[in-house]
């Protein structure tokens, strides 16, 4: 059986591996039976769930151990990734992460979630997949995925911002560490960025839009529809983007002296809608950055490791 080091970001809003990503939302399916179509459909232990839902059954949960939601979600991510990477089974070292806010006092408890059981044998689309789990590493989310341009913050004040779908957290970097200052800890996220900008299209024309097109507005900044719609939409991206500024001045931040990385789904939107001159800001809108950060981390320490062993 391969060996494979595998990261997992579990955000509130998506699941994303290096080279996969769906949607945070797991369903039970009532009867014990199995269903004709097979699509995003994870069978285990006999009992079935409906993976990767409708953007609005997502949830933000602070505390992921608090059911088995994330545990089944985990299963589905290592189904895609290994998927992804050709392979139905694998010896597995499991690298993922927390926000900063709760790093410290909920590392132990994901990891003991995360690691409950060994040999894990399930179905994910038709598709048996056979894991045994070595172990589960927990990193700082943020932080981990950024090892490459920490360079770029020697002999500077940096503030790191994950904008997540549930969450913003900022974490302050000093010669290219974690400080001790004033972390920035909020709870709005990109969901709620998203409700915000439907609430207002709501107020203006009577009509919502699919969290999708927002989404794809967000990403690239612009979208093929009506040029109503979309300045409307244009110009509350620009308003989350003041909000997040002022969010981080309002923590003692000066916008002109830091330098400031943006990294999350949010990033996309400081990149596309911030007002962004004057300031040392780089934006980092890839969203698997993070479970490439924590297998990068993981595969680090495992070769030092080999290296004082052999």
């Amino acid at each position: 059986m391969d060996r494979e080091i595998l990261g997992i970001d579990h955000g509130n809003r998506q699941m994303k591996t290096a080279n996969t990503a769906f949607l945070s939302t797991v369903t039970p399916q009532r009867q014990r039976v199995k269903p004709s179509n097979l699509s995003q459909i994870l069978e285990f232990n006999g009992e079935y769930y409906a993976i990767g839902g409708s953007m609005e059954e997502v949830n933000t949960k602070i505390d992921k151990t608090v059911d088995d939601d994330y545990y089944i979600l985990t299963l589905a991510a290592l189904a895609t990734e290994l998927k992804f990477r050709g392979k139905t089974q694998a010896a597995v070292r499991l690298a993922t992460g927390l926000p900063p806010r709760w790093y410290e006092t909920q590392m132990k408890a994901f990891r003991k979630y995360l690691g409950r059981k060994r040999e894990l044998n399930y179905r994910y689309q038709g598709e048996e997949f056979h894991v045994y789990l070595e172990g589960v590493s927990v990193y700082m989310q943020g932080f981990a995925a950024i090892t490459d341009i920490l360079a770029e913050t020697e002999g500077k004040s940096c503030l790191l911002v994950d904008i997540g779908g549930g969450t913003v957290d900022g974490v302050p970097i000093e010669n290219m560490r974690p400080s001790g200052a004033q972390p920035i800890i909020d709870n709005n996220g990109t969901i709620k960025c998203i409700t915000s900008v439907n609430e207002v299209l709501m107020a203006e024309f009577g009509e919502k839009a699919k969290p999708y097109i927002i989404e794809k507005i967000m990403q690239t900044g612009t979208y093929a529809g009506d040029e109503a719609y979309l300045q409307v939409i244009r110009r509350e991206l620009g308003r989350y983007t003041e909000y997040i500024y002022n969010l981080i001045k309002k923590h003692g931040y000066n916008l002109h002296l830091e330098k400031i990385i943006f990294m999350g789904g949010g990033a996309s939107i400081m990149q596309n809608f911030g007002d962004n001159k004057g300031k040392d800001v780089i934006s980092i809108p890839d969203i698997h950055a993070n479970a490439r950060g924590y297998e990068e981390t993981l595969k680090s320490i495992w070769k030092a490791r080999q290296s004082m062993g052999g």
